[in-house]
């Protein structure tokens, strides 16, 4: 019993121990976390690359990393397209017409003469269709401070006439 007692003592003795191993070996760092991902997003681009000059016919798609004018000619009865700043979610943005606004991936904001609209979709956005009068703007992508902006129209004039505000019809009056 004595001797069962003194190797209790030095089991517990032993596992009190200031020079204890550690039960399993430290991982080996692996060589894979230091390796950058491939998996990495190309970078951006764009039909036109920066060349705004592209956008004065209202159909381009440049990249854009900061405030810039664009001028066009005439479309959606524009003549100057001004992005005020590239944003996380977008860009803001500025017309002569007097109109501002914020345009995000997905969506599509539709200018035209003494008017505009908007609208979103999830998933893949569509490349807008080219309207006479109109001048459809889109965010393609936004990353790292810069936008893929698209412009699409048709011809300089008015919008077509579902666009266009009513024109009253006053009573006539008969004396």
């Amino acid at each position: 019993m004595k001797r069962a007692a003194v190797l209790v003592l030095l089991v517990l003795l032993a596992g009190c121990s200031g020079d204890e191993q550690p039960a399993t070996p430290a991982a080996a760092p692996s060589s894979s976390a230091a390796t950058p991902s491939s998996s990495a997003p190309p970078a951006l681009t764009a039909a036109d690359g920066r060349d705004y000059n592209a956008c004065a016919d209202g159909t381009c798609e440049v990249m854009v990393d900061g405030p810039v004018d664009i001028a066009l000619t005439g479309q959606g009865g524009l003549h100057q397209l001004s992005v005020a700043a590239v944003t996380a979610d977008g860009i803001d943005f500025a017309t002569d017409g007097g109109g501002t606004g914020s345009l995000t991936p997905g969506c599509v904001s539709t200018l035209y003469e003494n008017g505009s609209g908007s609208s979103c979709s999830s998933g893949e956005p569509e490349k807008p269709k080219p309207v006479d009068g109109v001048l459809a703007m889109q965010v393609v992508e936004v990353r790292d401070g810069i936008a893929v902006l698209r412009l699409v129209s048709g011809a300089v004039g008015p919008p077509p006439s579902s666009l266009r505000p009513p024109v009253p019809v006053l009573p006539t009056w008969h004396p």
